[in-house]
């Protein structure tokens, strides 16, 4: 399960550094109503595990992926969806804002576009995994 840390981190690091490129950031499990004629980027997560770091640890360590699907015109070509994507990337890489205490973001891959989709829009995706650590207590 995504914590709400983790997710409120990276929604509002990749809505900043999408506003520098003229984009705007949607939440992929809110219902978009919108008619979109430019660029925008759908964001979600996917967790992998999460678990105590060892017997009797208060420590809870989650792992998992935040997917930033970039979402362009069929036939404008890759070199500003790949510039574009790049700059995302290096909001998780080289954060301008300190990271809540225990998260840490990891390695990063790119999904390429599938020239099958069918519609006008092709997906350029990124993932960036990440650890997130806090703090179990029980209730007395």
């Amino acid at each position: 399960m995504t914590s709400p840390v983790v997710w409120q981190d990276a929604f509002d690091r990749a809505t900043a550094a999408a506003a520098t490129l003229g984009l705007v950031v949607k939440d992929a499990l809110a219902q978009d109503l919108d008619t979109n004629t430019s660029p925008w980027i759908y964001f979600e997560t996917a967790s992998a595990s999460s678990g105590r770091m060892g017997v009797g640890e208060i420590v809870d360590e989650e792992t998992g992926q935040i997917w930033l699907h970039l979402m362009v015109r069929r036939g404008t070509g890759a070199i500003d969806a790949i510039t574009k994507r790049k700059a995302l990337s290096v909001a998780f890489r080289v954060p301008a804002e300190k990271l809540p205490t225990g998260l840490y973001y990891d390695d990063q891959a790119c999904d390429p576009p599938d020239n099958d989709q069918p519609g006008n829009w092709i997906r350029f995706s990124l993932m960036i995994d990440y650890r997130y650590q806090d703090i179990v207590l029980v209730a007395p």
